[in-house]
């Protein structure tokens, strides 16, 4: 039985939000405050914990920060104001979402739902867990052709220094994956590598996301942070797509790099660390230099040693063994025994663009093993999970805008507008897919 604990310290509204999780099947824990709510975590654990931020004794993000272990990506914050940046802190200490007070309770149980189904889907995921636990190596990356040994080559011999990296492809192309075993063939193997999306970030947040700040540095900062280059001291930091950063936290990175040490928001005192960078973007930063959206000195700092890592459409040969490689992973999370690829499936597969790399490889298989019933992928399998029919090498250009919209729309059709699970097949999150949907105007049945 899933078991919830709702700490809300107004007693109608926690009775009210019980009482209607109860008569749905649910085991419903309460606390009226922290403390409670810590002792009642420390006696067991809890598939979902609905959580008010504002409490008698304290902020709830202190009980995300004490118990990472038993609240990450099971968290529902709930509040009356959503836009305080201690919202913007709870989903970055691991709450999962959040709903504006009074709670309607459809939602509440639609996200309650939601995270019951990924959290069964992570249990079934430890196949690919392991694919990026901290023993991954580069003979760990599946690879035929000879310009992915040449990638793997030259990112051995930069392993073995501290140069700052610079990773450049297409998304999709492995650059996080390459950036671990990067780190992993490091003398700094032992200590952590933290990745950073900067894409996800904020523009107003990226100073004391990536730098820290002090306590009372802003509104809602009721503690010290340390940021995640303080985070990152003595290890690897990885920062994905680099070209994302605004121009002043441009101007501060370079600095860092020269200095070696930083200065968290609204304190004078420096801080020294002792951090590898790893850096990546999907962008031309040269043209981004030329249009002045990035800054030339940081550009030239940042191309010490650089890797490109070339798209899968330009080596054919990495596409079976990879297809073959996610069909072993994808058999263990959803128990299935496919062995097989017909001649007609592998010659689409060889003739498909894969303008989604091996992301969109990943998840074409992902998206078919869970239906099959029988040991082999046909070409109707894979025809019904590609946008584009056909595996051709189409001479018709469209825009990126078109090929999304296309690809999202494909993925929801094929989840049949499942958008929890359209969101996992596409690696983005459920409100970034909501607001793809508006953006790109798709259908309303899927709004």
């Amino acid at each position: 039985m899933i078991k919830i604990l709702i700490i809300e310290d107004v007693e109608h509204l926690r009775k009210l939000i019980k009482t209607d999780l109860e008569t749905q099947g649910f085991r419903v824990d309460d606390a009226p405050d922290l403390k409670m709510a810590a002792w009642k975590l420390t006696q067991g654990t809890y598939d979902i914990i609905i959580l008010d931020l504002i409490l008698p004794d304290g902020n709830g993000i202190s009980l995300l920060e004490k118990f990472p272990g038993k609240t990450v990506g099971r968290t529902i914050i709930i509040t009356a104001n959503p836009t305080i940046p201690g919202v913007v802190e709870a989903i970055k200490k691991g709450a999962y979402n959040y709903l504006e007070k009074p709670v309607e309770p459809e939602l509440l149980t639609a996200q309650i739902n939601q995270i019951i189904q990924i959290n069964r889907l992570k249990n079934g995921h430890r196949a690919m867990s392991t694919e990026m636990a901290s023993n991954f190596t580069f003979d760990d990356i599946i690879h035929e052709s000879k310009t992915m040994q040449t990638v793997i080559a030259r990112a051995a011999i930069l392993a073995h220094t501290d140069n700052t990296i610079l990773l450049q492809g297409e998304t999709g192309v492995g650059k996080e994956v390459l950036s671990h075993a990067i780190h992993n063939h490091s003398n700094r193997k032992d200590k952590i590598f933290m990745p950073v999306n900067c894409a996800a970030i904020p523009h107003e947040l990226f100073e004391s996301e990536l730098f820290g700040f002090e306590k009372g540095a802003f509104t809602g900062a009721a503690s010290d942070y340390s940021g995640r280059f303080i985070q990152a001291d003595q290890g690897t930091l990885f920062l994905d797509e680099i070209g994302e950063l605004p121009d002043n936290i441009q101007a501060k990175l370079l600095r860092i790099l020269d200095e070696q040490h930083i200065y968290r928001l609204k304190s004078q005192k420096p801080v020294k660390i002792n951090v590898r960078l790893i850096t990546a973007t999907n962008k031309d930063l040269d043209q981004e230099v030329k249009a002045k959206q990035f800054r030339r000195d940081l550009y030239y700092r940042l191309q010490e040693s650089t890797i490109t890592i070339p798209p899968l459409r330009e080596r054919v040969e990495d596409i079976l063994p990879l297809f073959r490689h996610f069909i072993k992973v994808f058999n263990h999370v959803y128990r299935k025994e496919v062995s097989q690829v017909s001649r007609e499936a592998e010659h689409y597969l060889l003739g498909h663009r894969w303008e989604g790399n091996i992301r969109e490889l990943k998840n074409t298989v992902k998206s078919i093993i869970p239906f099959k019933t029988n040991d082999a992928i046909e070409l109707c399998d894979l025809s019904a999970a590609i946008v584009g029919g056909g595996g051709s090498r189409e001479n018709k250009l469209v825009t990126l805008e078109e090929h999304e919209s296309d690809y999202i729309l494909k993925v929801l059709k094929v989840t049949k507008f499942n958008i929890t699970r359209a969101a996992e097949i596409l690696g983005i999150t459920r409100a970034r897919l909501y607001r793809k949907i508006n953006q790109l105007d798709l259908p309303e049945t899927v709004k």
